[in-house]
C-alpha cells in the first residue's frame, strides 16, 4: 500500500468513537448467546439435561477454533466439546447441528430479503457484485428453507425412519450392523426438535434475532466511524459477509473478510480508506474478542487445541471449576 494511502487510513481511524466501537463488540458477542440458546432448544428434546452455560462453551470453543485454524475446524471441535461437556449422544449432536446451518440460511435470507428492499441498482464492477448477491442470496436462502422443510417432514416419520435404517443396516456385517444403526439412530434422532411445533418456532425466533443482532453491530460500528449509511448498507454487508465466510477459509477468514467489507461499503459509495478503516476493526471486534473468549472455556474444560478435535469420551469431562 503506498504511503498516502496509509495516511489516509489513519486519518479514517482518527475521531473513532470507542464507545461504539465497545458497544457493537459486545452486541456480537451477545451472537454466540443466541447460538447456545437456539442449540439448547434443538438439543434439549433429545437430551433434556443439557444446559445453555455448557453450549455457550462449545460455541466460543468453536469459534476461536474457527480463527486460529484452518477449514473451519470449529464445526467440528463445536459438537465434539458440547459431547465432553454434557454426555449428549454425539451423533445426534452432529445432526443439531446440521438443523443450525439450515436455520442459519433461513436468518441469511431474511437480511438478504431486507436488503433486497433498499438495494440500489448500479452498472460496473459494484454492480457485478449486487447481482452476485442477488443470485447466491437467493440460492442459499432457498436451500435453507427446503431443507428445514425436509428435516421437518422426516423428523415426523422418525419411527419410519428408524424402521428403514434398521431394515437396511441388516444387510451389512454382524459387527458393522449394530454400530452403524445406532449412529443413525443418533442422527435421526438428532431432529426431535421440528417435530415440535413450539421448538420450531423459538428456534426461528432464535436465528432471526441472531441475524438481525449481526446487522445491528455493523450498523453501530458504521456510527463509530461516524459513516452515515442507511441500514440497507448494514444489511448489504451483513449477507456479503456471510456469502463470503461460507466455505473453508483461512484460519481467521483473513484477507476475504476484509475485502468483502470494503467493497460493499465501496458499493456504497464510502471512500476507499474508510471502508479499509471500518473493515479492519470490524474484523478485530467480530474474532478477537470470541477467541479470547473461547481460549479462556478451553482452559476452564481442561482442553489444548489439539485435544478439542479429538473424539470424546463416553462420559462428560469434567471442568477446571464445575
Amino acid at each position: 500500500m503506498a504511503t498516502t494511502e496509509w495516511r489516509a487510513l489513519g486519518q479514517a481511524l482518527v475521531g473513532l468513537r470507542l464507545e461504539y466501537v465497545a458497544l457493537a463488540a459486545m452486541v456480537l458477542l451477545l451472537e454466540f448467546v443466541l447460538r447456545a440458546i437456539r442449540w439448547r432448544i434443538l438439543l434439549g428434546p433429545v437430551h433434556p439435561g443439557v444446559r445453555v452455560g455448557a453450549l455457550f462453551h462449545a460455541t466460543v470453543i468453536g469459534a476461536a477454533v474457527n480463527t486460529l485454524l484452518p477449514a473451519r475446524a470449529g464445526e467440528v471441535a463445536r459438537p465434539l466439546v458440547a459431547v465432553r461437556r454434557t454426555g449428549a449422544p454425539l451423533a445426534a449432536t452432529v445432526t443439531t447441528t446440521v438443523v443450525e446451518r439450515m436455520f442459519d440460511l433461513v436468518g441469511l435470507l431474511s437480511v438478504f430479503l431486507l436488503m433486497l428492499a433498499v438495494l440500489p441498482t448500479t452498472d460496473g464492477p459494484e454492480g457485478v457484485l449486487v447481482r452476485n448477491l442477488r443470485r447466491y442470496g437467493t440460492l442459499m436462502g432457498g436451500a435453507g428453507v427446503v431443507g428445514l422443510g425436509v428435516l421437518a417432514v422426516g423428523s415426523r416419520r422418525r419411527e419410519r425412519l428408524h424402521g428403514w435404517l434398521a431394515a437396511a443396516t441388516r444387510l451389512l456385517p454382524g459387527r458393522l450392523a449394530s454400530p452403524v444403526q445406532r449412529v443413525l439412530d443418533g442422527l435421526v434422532d438428532g431432529m426431535t426438535a421440528l417435530s415440535r411445533p413450539g421448538h420450531a418456532l423459538l428456534a426461528l425466533l432464535c436465528t432471526l434475532a441472531l441475524w438481525m443482532n449481526g446487522v445491528l453491530s455493523i450498523e453501530i460500528l458504521l456510527a463509530a466511524f461516524r459513516i452515515d449509511l442507511p441500514l440497507g448498507a448494514a444489511a448489504f454487508t451483513a449477507v456479503a459477509i456471510a456469502l463470503t465466510v461460507v466455505l473453508p477459509q483461512a484460519p481467521g477468514f483473513v484477507g476475504v473478510f476484509h475485502v468483502a467489507i470494503e467493497k460493499t461499503l465501496v458499493l456504497w459509495g464510502l471512500d476507499t480508506a474508510p471502508a479499509k478503516g471500518f473493515a479492519m476493526v470490524f474484523w478485530g471486534i467480530s474474532f478477537l474478542p470470541v477467541t479470547c473468549l473461547g481460549l479462556w472455556a478451553l482452559w476452564r474444560e481442561g482442553l489444548s487445541l489439539g485435544e478439542v478435535l479429538m473424539r470424546p469420551q463416553a462420559t462428560p469431562r469434567a471442568s477446571k471449576r464445575s
